[in-house]
């Protein structure tokens, strides 16, 4: 076994952890801000080419059905939304798992019209799954999530 993969070593386990993290916030930080354009080329530094976001979407008599979007087509989608109101999601908390290859973040956030607000506009939770490639890069591969609703 080769020492820079050694699974064991908690150089390694710390290092893995912290590279998957940084991918979230980076995640976060691109969908975040005031109204207007996102740098969408800084979610592709983190987000795999192949990368498949999927959120529930519930109807309006609260019947949920999974949308699965390409990253380009989630773009699209959100693009007008973020275009016309400010829009902070923020990670309240985090649990990292990491195993071999692959990993699995559960994320819960805020969803916030501005930083200070008290309350937040609505909670959700990502479920988001990693691969490093044979390189030794994280990626964010897949990422499920839902919003909270009352």
């Amino acid at each position: 076994m080769h020492p820079e993969r050694d699974e064991k070593s908690p150089d390694r386990k710390a290092s893995d952890e912290e590279q998957v993290r940084h991918l979230v916030a980076e995640m976060y930080a691109t969908v975040s801000g005031p109204a207007g354009p996102r740098d969408w080329a800084r979610d592709r530094e983190v987000l795999h080419p192949d990368c498949r976001l999927m959120r529930i979407r519930r109807d309006e008599s609260g019947r949920s059905r999974l949308e699965e979007l390409t990253f380009d087509a989630f773009v699209e989608a959100v693009t007008p939304v973020l275009d016309a109101a400010d829009l902070y999601e923020v990670e309240v908390a985090s649990e990292v798992r990491l195993f071999g290859d692959i990993g699995q973040v559960w994320s819960s956030y805020d969803g916030k019209h501005a930083l200070d607000d008290t309350e937040p506009a609505f909670r959700g939770v990502n479920s988001i799954q990693v691969n490093r490639d044979p390189d030794g890069r994280w990626w964010i591969r897949t990422m499920l999530w839902d919003n909270e609703y009352a």
